[in-house]
This record gives structure tokens, sequence and C-alpha cells, in this order.
């Protein structure tokens, strides 16, 4: 926002050099920058009261004794029988409309209105719209001014999902889509609320009577109009950061005061509606504030501080209606401390423990260590969506509606990767993230990886494509290495999966895999989508038991077997395990040979065994005994046979 060095020293009682006056707004948390006599100010999108020459004199009045009255039209104002009806009084609590006729023409503005054109390099419009956009500069409050002429019916404030053509009164057409907050005359917009006015009620230099709006609407009501429609809009800048929700009326005074300061006023009467009018409070505990900062500030000298920023003190803090951005005692620390000085608050050193870094990996980092030795890609995406459920946190001063919410899932943000990399011709797209959700009743770290396309681009697997197999043999990896117990599953149905599956850890339900529905995918790919997401709370890193080496000789021992078909080999794994289980003395068992001719239908397979014991060397006798079991047990499995026996 710029404003100019000579019309801010008007709201000054005191006259800083324009040096010192930067070193307090920098003081103060106002970024900026000087060019002549123009400052250019960054200001954060919680203050939304500093975006006026009133409101950066507030804010300077401790140092300087802002100088905020302004003459106002103080004489009584007849009420209005314009026709209005408020359907949205949630949204808009508070407004007001003021109908003014002139009588003559506008010869030339007064110095303080000709300035703010002159000064800031401002084209002018009309003198009504010329003055409601001075009015903003001075007080941060955006009005619009409507033909009275052209108001033929009532006029609507309504929020309406309708798809229809709108002129703005710059000249631009736009069409309106979804839910809008909207003026309308007989059912057709002629206002987008709080962003900009239609061509067909706008006024022109030959406009004798107006009709002024004035309104507090809800910030995140307007928030992302005017970037939705491609708009450039100040009224909307100003709203969606919040503007003071009891100054309506006052404002529409002073912009007759101006009025009457150009021309002779006709006639005039006022409408007025006010259902929010409460003021915030925050309990004010000087000791607490003291250790918010770190600071030993007398009681007397923080009330003096916050008192000069419009704070009343009674029971309790009273938050002035144009400060929407204070809650709690934090906020009137963080007011204290810009008062004083962020550098003038003495710092204490801290004496920290020196903390070692283990050399043991963590769960977590050691899930990442596997997907990216299997080609896998990390992607790191922030945590706000657009997606509503009943457990979703809202998120205060959001940046638009597609991050107003923290998100309850990985699943989403996953899919936006996957459209943005398919819809860019990636035809492999392996990835994973690890990061935490948030709802209402917890805050849970998970994972959740996701495959699509081809295996990988060399010769032998560019035709291969990833599958459900591939992924779930991955997550059972996950579970055997890191956790050291099987997972199970289980089918079921679910909306975003063409197929999925419960997965159960220990009898723990911990998340689902499947494939994904790729009409929910917002890709023109419709190769298949395979994917999971599972809790990692309560998972840990399996106990490695470390075994003495022995030091007597282990003895090795193989077995050639052929079988009749793969099932065969499965039932002889499970049974061979699960006599091995029983015996103590052989140390590690494999396959060390595999062969299959699907032509003559043969298959062979070779298991190894290493037998070995801590105390003593293990003899030819005791390990044949142990061999013996084996093979009985291999030969009574049907279609499993041993050559020589």
């Amino acid at each position: 926002m710029k404003i100019a060095y000579p019309h801010l020293l008007n709201f000054l009682k005191e006259k800083p050099s324009l040096d010192e006056l930067s070193d307090k707004l920098l003081q103060l948390g106002h970024e900026h920058e000087i060019e002549g006599d123009i400052i250019d100010l960054e200001i954060t999108p919680n203050r939304g009261d500093c975006l006026s020459l009133k409101g950066i004199a507030r804010d300077l009045n401790y140092f300087y004794k802002a100088e905020l009255d302004r003459d106002i039209y103080d004489e009584n104002i007849p009420k209005s029988d314009f026709s209005f009806q408020n359907k949205a009084k949630d949204l808009c609590p508070n407004i007001s409309f003021v109908e003014i006729e002139i009588d003559g023409s506008i010869s030339g503005y007064k110095p303080y209105l000709e300035n703010y054109f002159k000064d800031l390099k401002i084209n002018k419009n009309n003198f009504f719209t010329d003055v409601s956009n001075y009015l903003a500069y001075e007080t941060g409050q955006p009005t619009h001014c409507y033909d009275a002429s052209k108001i033929n019916d009532t006029l609507v404030l309504e929020k309406r999902n309708k798809k229809e053509k709108f002129k703005t009164l710059l000249g631009s057409e736009i069409e309106l889509e979804g839910d809008n907050l909207v003026f309308t005359i007989d059912g057709i917009a002629v206002d987008l609320a709080g962003t900009m006015g239609d061509e067909s009620t706008a006024c022109n230099n030959k406009t004798t009577k107006v009709l002024v709006e004035c309104a507090y609407f809800k910030p995140e009501e307007i928030l992302g109009k005017a970037r939705q429609y491609n708009l450039t809009s100040e009224a909307a800048y100003k709203f969606e950061r919040g503007v003071d929700y009891l100054a309506q009326e006052s404002v529409l005074r002073r912009f007759l005061a101006i009025v009457s300061d150009h021309t002779k006023i006709k006639s005039l009467s006022m409408y007025s509606e006010k259902n929010k009018t409460d003021l915030q409070q925050i309990n004010f505990d000087s000791d607490k504030l003291n250790s918010i900062l770190g600071t030993n500030i007398k009681e007397k000298d923080q009330l003096k501080y916050l008192e000069s920023l419009g704070f009343s003190n009674e029971k309790s803090m009273m938050v002035p209606s144009h400060r929407s951005d204070l809650e709690h005692i934090n906020d009137l620390a963080e007011e204290v401390a810009r008062m004083v000085g962020y550098d003038n608050i003495a710092a204490e050193s801290l004496a920290l423990g020196i903390k070692v870094k283990s050399m043991e990996q963590s769960l977590e980092e050691k899930c990442k260590n596997l997907f990216v030795s299997h080609g896998f890609f990390e992607v790191i995406n922030m945590p706000f969506t657009a997606d509503e459920s009943q457990s979703s946190i809202s998120v205060d001063n959001s940046l638009d509606k597609q991050r107003a919410k923290l998100r309850t899932n990985l699943m989403n943000s996953l899919k936006n990767n996957l459209a943005y990399n398919q819809n860019r011709q990636k035809d492999s797209i392996k990835f994973f993230e690890i990061s935490d959700i948030y709802t209402k009743t917890r805050q849970e770290k998970r994972m959740a990886a996701l495959i699509n396309g081809r295996s990988n681009k060399n010769f032998k697997e560019f035709n291969a494509q990833l599958d459900y197999a591939y992924l779930k043999g991955l997550l059972n990896t996950i579970a055997l290495e890191l956790l050291g117990e099987e997972l199970t599953y289980s089918h079921d149905s679910c909306d975003e999966y063409e197929f999925f599956e419960h997965i159960d850890f220990k009898g723990k339900d911990i998340g689902g895999i499947g494939k994904l529905n790729n009409s929910l995918i917002d890709s023109k790919s419709k190769t298949p989508v395979f994917a999971f997401e599972i809790s990692l709370e309560n998972l840990n890193l399996s106990e490695k038991k470390i075994e003495k080496t022995s030091d007597f000789p282990a003895i090795f021992r193989d077995i050639s077997m052929s079988i009749d078909n793969p099932e065969v080999l499965k039932e002889l794994s499970e049974t061979l395990a699960k006599s091995i289980r029983k015996m103590p003395l052989i140390k590690e068992s494999f396959i060390f040979y595999y062969f299959e001719n699907k032509k003559l239908n043969v298959m062979k397979v070779g298991y190894r065994f290493k037998f070995q014991t801590e105390d003593k060397s293990l003899t030819d006798k005791e390990v044949d005994a142990l061999m013996k079991v084996l093979t009985d047990n291999a030969l009574s499995i049907n279609g499993v046979n041993i050559e020589g026996l």
C-alpha cells in the first residue's frame, strides 16, 4: 500500500522526519520502501486496520500523538425509505446506505482531495467514485457508489449459486460461477459484494443522485474472489484483511462532509443495519504478559502502550472494533513488544545441554531409505486443503479458499501430485510421503505411497507395468524387515477405490491399500493407479537380538527336490519352516537353487541348511538325524520327490 509522507503528517500532531518515521514503522513491524515522498508499505495479512492513513497514524499514536478526527456531517439525517433486503446477515451483519442528491456540478477539488490523485499519480473517474477512493485511502473502509437513478427496484444482498455474465464497472466481462455474495436487482447481479460493482449501475460525470453503500463483510467470504475472477480490487484487498465493523455510519458521514466541501447537498437520507456490536474482550494479566515477553515492564506502562492503540481497560481489556486479529493475551504481548521495540528487549542467554545425535535410525528414516532404494521419490506437500469434513480444522487468515483447512489424509495430496505429473507426460510414477495429518481430536503421523505406469525405463522392464502385487509386496517387506511382524488384509468397499483392502497390524486397523478410482483423479490418463496409506502411530522398529558368533565350525547340508507345481512349492516351504522352528541347531536356511522348464513340466528346487551350536562341534550323526526329519516331512507332501530316495 502506497501513502504519501505529507498526507500522513496531516494525521500526526508531532511532525517526524521521513527517516525517523521510517525507523518507527520498521519497529512496529511495517516493512516498506521509500521513493521520494512515497512510502510503499508491506502490510501483513492480519493487519487490515493499517491499510489507510488513519490506520498507520493510529499505530504511531504513542510516538507522535495521532490526530484522527476529521470533519463529518454531524446534523440529523432523515431515515431513508430505500428498499433493501439483507438475506445474508451472517455474512454481512453491518451495512449502511446514504442517498445523496447534489445541486450543481463540481468545478474543482479541495487541496486534500486533489493532492491524493496528484501525489500518488492516480487517475480520476467521476466525483462520487473519486470521493469513495479517497475515503478508502483515508479511513481504510471501502464504499461503493450506485447511480441512484438506475436503481428502480429492491436491492437485495444474497449468497447464491448461479452461473451468469457480469460486466464490471471497468468494462471487463466475467462469468460468475459457484457460490457468490452479490447485490441483485430483479434477480440480476449488480455488484459482486466486497469486490467490484457492475457497469449498469455505475456512476459517471453526469450523476447527481447517488446511493453510497458501506458494509462490513466477513473476510473469509471475500477471500480469493478477486483472484478467482482475475480482478484488481483495492476493496477486496481491504475486506479480505478485515475492516472496522462499527465504522460504517461514521464513514458515510465523512463521505457527506467531503461532498458538502465541494457542492451543495440538495437532499439526503440514510438506511442502517447493525447486528454485530459486541467488542472482543481479553483477560489482561500483567505478570503473564511479562512472562511471555521475558520482560519486567510495569503494569502502568503496559496499559499506557495498549491505550495508545485504542484499547480500553475495564474488567478485561476491550479490543477496538478495528482490530479483528486479536484474541488472547499473547496478542496483547505482541502489541506491547511492538511499542517497546523488539530490538530494545534485552536478550537472555539460554543454558542448553549438548545433545548428541543418535546413530540409530528411526522407523520413519528407515522407511524413507527403503522407498528410495526401490526407486520412489519423496514428495512434501503443504498441510492445507480445500476439502471439508466434519473433523477438519479451519485455518485462520488462510491465503485463499483452496488452503482454508488442514488436511485429514495424505492421499488427496498424492493424487494431486499424480495428476500434475501425468499431465506432463510422466509415464512411470512412484511417490511416497510421510507427514502429519490433523483433525479436531488428534494429530497423527502417516505414511502413504502411490504407483502408476511403467515398472522402469530399461529394456527389460519397459513394457512391464507397476501393479497391485508390487506395492503390496513392498508394504509386506516394510512390515517384516522393519516391524518384525506380518500384516493381514481384509477386503472391503471404499468410494475412492475400485478395489480396497484394510490393513491390520497385530489385530489393529492401521490403514488401507487398493486400486484408486480414476474418475476421482483430475488427469486425462486412465492407467491403473495403486496406493496405500497407513498410520505410523504406535509402530516401532523390531528389536534386533545380537547373537554371539560361535567359535565352533558349522555343517552345511543341501536337499534337491523335484516338485509338480508352484502350489506344492508353497506347501513345501511352510512345512519346512514349521520343522525348522523346532530345531535350534539350524541357524539358517534358504533356497539356493531353482529351475523350471514349463515345456517339460519340470520344476526343481534346492534348499541349504546351516547347522551350528555355541558349545561344541556337531557330529554327522546329530546332523543326519535332523536331516532325516526334514526329508521325511518333505516327502510326506504329495508331489514332492527326492532323487535317490
